[in-house]
């Protein structure tokens, strides 16, 4: 036992271990409900009767929590748990990602076949190739610009300020499922074909190298902080055989996260200080790692995840 405690600490030799008074706030989904955790205490949010609902996204701004996500087949967001049905065209809409910036509430998603970002609560479909589905599936707003990253047809695309730009691919397919802005910079995680890669202002990079492998991996979400680069996601995955494995990268390197039974996801990544959070969910329960230590959250299902994580010191 105590080989194996050594090899993990050599494992994570990266992280440093701290121990400070933050504010953790998770969103996510627990069975059919839509749930908030503030320090592991666990809130499910309002829903329409009967509706499956879920938490994609969070922001927090002074005393204000905004979380957003889809109950039903409506995309919703939730202010300080009051909830609010955003305006859609299509039978069934999402909303994916939420940012917040003075009084102005971001929110982007799917509506039908299209990626739309609503504005407070004022939608606007997307530019996207004839015919495609496009979906939106982050936000980042930088000064007066706003980045939208997301899938339209077969291609990884960003808009900025409503302009739709293809990034390379290497493969006939590829997604963008996370966007963070450095300066001039512009970082973008996601996948091309069965590798997770990341895209740095259009140049693509390469997380994994599966090729033909049945196994795939997925990069889910990013963060920068001077100049490291965090990317959380998932390798070894095989769909329809319960398997696939929580990972990290920092600066391209890639560590594995604790996980059980090999069935382990990270969507989502929170960088405070010193101390790294990963959000995601490992045998059908919703948990987060710090600094490499994971911490199972409370649930009433059968299965929950933690698809978005904020902290604030």
């Amino acid at each position: 036992m105590k080989k194996l405690f050594a090899t993990f600490l050599m494992m994570f030799v990266f992280f440093t271990f701290s121990v400070q008074a933050q504010q953790v706030h998770i969103a996510g989904s627990d069975g059919d409900d839509a749930v908030f955790w503030l320090n592991g205490v666990r809130t499910v949010l309002p829903k329409a009767d009967e509706a499956v609902a879920e938490a994609n996204a969070i922001a927090v701004s002074g005393s204000d929590i905004y979380i957003a996500g889809r109950d039903g087949s409506d995309a919703v967001y939730w202010l300080n748990g009051v909830r609010i049905v955003l305006p859609k065209i299509g039978d069934y809409a999402y909303a994916r990602a939420i940012a917040v910036s003075g009084s102005d509430i971001y929110i982007v998603g799917i509506d039908g076949d299209d990626a739309v970002f609503w504005l407070n609560g004022v939608r606007t479909v997307l530019p996207k190739a004839d015919e495609a589905v496009a979906e939106a599936n982050a936000i980042a707003v930088s000064g007066a610009d706003i980045y939208i990253v997301g899938i339209d047809g077969s291609d990884a695309v960003y808009w900025l300020n409503g302009v739709r730009t293809v990034l390379p691919k290497a493969d006939d397919w590829a997604w963008a499922n996370a966007i963070a802005v450095s300066g001039s910079d512009i970082y973008i995680a996601g996948r091309d074909g069965f590798d997770a890669v990341y895209w740095l202002n259009g140049r693509r990079i390469a997380l994994t190298e599966f090729g033909n492998d049945p196994r795939e991996a997925v990069a889910n979400a990013i963060a920068v902080s001077g100049s490291n680069i965090y990317i959380a996601g998932s390798v070894g995955i095989i769909f329809g055989e319960w398997s696939g494995t929580a990972a990290f990268w920092l600066n391209g390197r890639q560590e594995l996260l604790p996980d059980t039974n090999n069935y382990a996801f990270s969507y989502a990544i929170a960088v405070s200080g010193s101390d790294i959070y990963i959000a995601g969910m490992a045998s059908f329960d919703a948990v987060y790692w710090l600094n490499g230590r994971r911490t199972v959250l409370p649930k009433a299902g059968d299965d929950a995840s933690a698809n978005a994580i904020v902290v604030v010191p």
